[in-house]
């Protein structure tokens, strides 16, 4: 019997402004990790279990921006996850895996093997994996991963401002406004709190940075069913986004009205789904044929609602 894949470090690229108070690295990872207790951190750094450029770092570290810190992960024990993911489509530098729910993409917080990545270096054995974006743990939907680091950096390209791909999400909200219009678009400025360093906010005083369309779908019992197409990338942006416009996903723990998420029960659920990735004429490695192509989670705008509707608060997918 074969040994199991080895668990890759997991990486923070530390921000180009430190944090109020923040002087030397073991600062930010105690501020960035609130949940890891100080005498964890202080064993990891002690261990050489934290290093950067090739080198181990210690607790007296100075905070250098930008700086990639490495760091090795050890839980006692991770809560459960699911497993049920499904393979959309494969290619030669290419693979799009439809996820559900309760199944982080990457290593992080409480869950080391428990993800995404790890299960796909399970199952087909190819440590060279990894995921071209991300999806918040609780969210559903489609990842696109790459398969040879000889051309991820080509393909990271789709993922850059101005690119040729185009995400549609499906999202359902509770009603805390007036009726909204059939279709919006929202601009905001999202930045990290400065307090809650994992949560974002919406800074009304600066330009926007995060800018989507919101198409709404339907309206029945306080609930409201959105196509959501971002033009941008931020961190938890549609979460954000929607829920500053009065209209927060339905069984979000951190900007809904659902302020706890128990991370042993599966059945308590986000109700956002990456729904569609539409790829038009993006050009292959090495002078190749162009890529286009469109992809969809398993999950139709309707089914999601009239689920979402019956369970109203979390509940099995």
């Amino acid at each position: 019997m074969g040994s199991a894949p080895a668990i890759r470090p997991s990486t923070v690229r530390l921000p180009e402004r430190p944090p109020q108070g923040v002087q030397t690295v073991f600062d930010f990872f105690l501020l960035r990790f609130p949940r890891i207790p100080r005498a964890t951190w202080i064993e990891r750094f002690s261990a050489g279990k934290v290093w950067a450029a090739g080198e181990s770092i210690d607790a007296e570290t100075p905070y250098r921006p930008l700086l990639e810190v490495h760091y090795r992960r050890e839980v006692e024990r991770e809560p459960p996850v699911r497993e049920d993911f499904r393979v959309v489509w494969s290619g030669d530098d290419l693979l799009v895996v439809d996820k559900p729910p309760n199944l982080p993409v990457t290593p992080g917080g409480r869950w080391v093997r428990g993800c995404l990545l790890h299960l796909l270096l399970e199952a087909t054995g190819n440590d060279r994996i990894a995921p071209l974006h991300r999806l918040d743990r609780l969210t559903s939907g489609l990842v696109l991963l790459s398969l040879d680091p000889a051309t991820r950096p080509h393909f990271a390209h789709l993922f850059q401002p101005r690119s040729r791909i185009e995400k549609t999400y499906t999202a359902v909200c509770e009603l805390r406004m007036d009726p909204p219009s059939s279709l919006m678009k929202l601009a905001h400025h999202i930045s990290r709190s400065p307090r809650e360093y994992w949560r974002q906010i919406v800074r009304p005083d600066l330009p926007a940075n995060a800018h989507c369309e919101v198409e709404v779908l339907a309206i029945n019992g306080g609930l409201v069913l959105a196509r959501v197409r971002p033009s941008t990338g931020r961190k938890h942006q549609i979460r954000v986004q929607l829920a500053h416009e009065g209209l927060p996903i339905l069984g979000d723990p951190l900007y809904g009205s659902v302020r706890s998420n128990n991370p042993e029960d599966l059945a308590q659920r986000l109700w956002l789904d990456a729904h569609q990735l539409s790829i038009r004429g993006f050009p292959r490695p090495s002078g190749k044929e162009v890529l286009t192509a469109e992809w969809s989670s398993s999950r139709t705008p309707t089914e999601f609602f009239q689920r979402a509707s019956q369970t109203r608060v979390g509940g099995n997918e």
